[in-house]
């Protein structure tokens, strides 16, 4: 099931078994995604991830433009978090926080993980990638990766490394496009960072995962689970 409510994107599937009628719920890992466009687009990283694992539930609550800092002032996806029940929480920071206002990112995603922790869930960090239009502003691809890794040490949190895997799909295959020019992930980016959030938190290469988006042939997505598995070390 998947609603759109003023702007705000929340997912919510269960898996459905051959031969019955109603919707089954048989997940055994509850992810919570809090972020922006770059989580939505394309019908939603989240909704890749499902495909690829099956028995997940996720939800998704991501606005266009906004930081972490926003959320947590807000107080939506704290209430959220504060229901409980979440394996896993997945921050995506805006694309380029991280770099241009770094002390911002970390206090908001420490107290973001204080409060995962203490509703039982363990937190996600996934790293964007270098947007073309932000190199100018020092947002590259290494400080990206610097920041965030920097973050899950001091935190003990899980980094799913998108960033480093557009890098390196980008250097085998140049022409296959992960991103508009505003770093808006395309459909073959979403599935990326699906897959490297797949390696991340079930710990174990999506090389061979039968599920592949329509939208993509199944020789793309073959090359993009190889690009995250080696991003990933396996």
């Amino acid at each position: 099931m998947r609603a759109r409510l003023l702007g705000q994107y929340i997912s919510v599937v269960c898996v459905a078994w051959v031969g019955l009628t109603a919707c089954q719920h048989q997940a055994s890992t509850h992810i919570l995604f809090i972020g922006n466009s770059y989580v939505f687009v394309n019908g939603g990283i989240d909704k890749q991830l499902e495909g690829l694992a099956p028995q997940t539930e996720t939800m998704s609550f991501a606005v266009g433009g906004y930081t972490l800092e926003r959320h947590w002032n807000e107080g939506k996806a704290l209430q959220m978090i504060r229901q409980g029940g979440w394996d896993y929480v997945v921050l995506q920071e805006q694309s380029q926080i991280p770099v241009t206002s770094q002390k911002t990112f970390t206090d908001y995603a420490r107290k973001f993980d204080e409060e995962i922790r203490r509703n039982g869930g363990k937190t996600v960090l996934l790293m964007t990638w270098e947007r073309p239009d932000s190199r100018t502003f020092g947002v590259t691809t290494a400080a990206l990766a610097a920041s965030y890794s920097g973050l899950g040490a001091e935190l003990g949190a899980k980094v799913a490394p998108a960033g480093l895997a557009f890098e390196r799909s980008l250097n085998g295959k140049p022409e296959l496009t992960l991103y508009s020019q505003d770093g808006h992930p395309t459909m073959e980016g979403t599935y990326l960072a699906a897959c490297v959030l797949y390696g991340k938190i079930f710990e174990q290469s999506p090389v061979g995962n039968a599920y592949v988006d329509a939208r993509i042939s199944a020789e793309t997505a073959a090359y993009l689970q190889r690009v995250a598995a080696e991003s990933l070390g396996y």
